[in-house]
C-alpha cells in the first residue's frame, strides 16, 4: 500500500479548511456586515494563534531579517486579502467570488517562475490555463 506523503495530507487539510473558511464567510456576511465579520475573524485568528503558541514546544523567535520581513508580509497580505474577500462575498454570489479568488495560485506560480526560477512544466501550464477557463465559466 502506497504511503500518502505528509505534505499531501497537509495540503488536503488546508484545502478543506479554506473551503470551510469561504463557506463560513458567506454565512457571517449574511448576518453581519463585512467589517464586523472581519473583526470577529481577527479575534478568532488571535485566539487560535495564542493556543498554537502556548501549546508549542521549542518555540523560537530567531531568524534572519529577510525571513522575518517576508513572514510579516504574509500576515499583512493575508489580513488585507481576508478583508477584501469578506467585502466581495458580502454582496457577491459565493460561486463567482470563491472561483475568482481561488485563482491566487496563478499569481504564486508566475512569481515563483520569474523570481525564484522554479520550472513550470507543460502539464502544469495546461492546468493553470484550464483553471482560468474554469473560473471564467463558473462566473456566469
Amino acid at each position: 500500500m502506497a504511503q500518502i506523503p505528509n505534505w499531501l495530507i497537509s495540503a488536503l487539510t488546508c484545502s478543506l479548511l479554506y473551503g470551510l473558511w469561504g463557506f463560513f464567510s458567506k454565512l457571517a456576511t449574511k448576518s453581519i456586515d463585512y467589517k464586523t465579520a472581519f473583526i470577529y475573524e481577527a479575534i478568532g485568528a488571535i485566539v487560535t494563534t495564542a493556543l498554537i503558541l502556548f501549546s508549542s514546544k521549542n518555540l523560537s523567535f530567531q531568524g534572519n531579517i529577510a525571513g522575518i520581513v517576508f513572514a510579516l508580509l504574509v500576515g499583512v497580505c493575508g489580513t488585507v486579502a481576508s478583508l477584501v474577500f469578506l467585502k466581495a462575498i458580502e454582496s457577491g454570489p459565493i460561486v463567482s467570488t470563491i472561483s475568482i479568488t481561488s485563482l491566487y495560485p496563478v499569481v504564486t506560480v508566475f512569481l515563483s517562475y520569474f523570481f525564484l526560477k522554479e520550472a513550470i512544466t507543460i502539464p502544469q501550464t495546461i492546468a493553470l490555463v484550464l483553471a482560468i477557463i474554469a473560473v471564467i465559466l463558473s462566473s456566469y
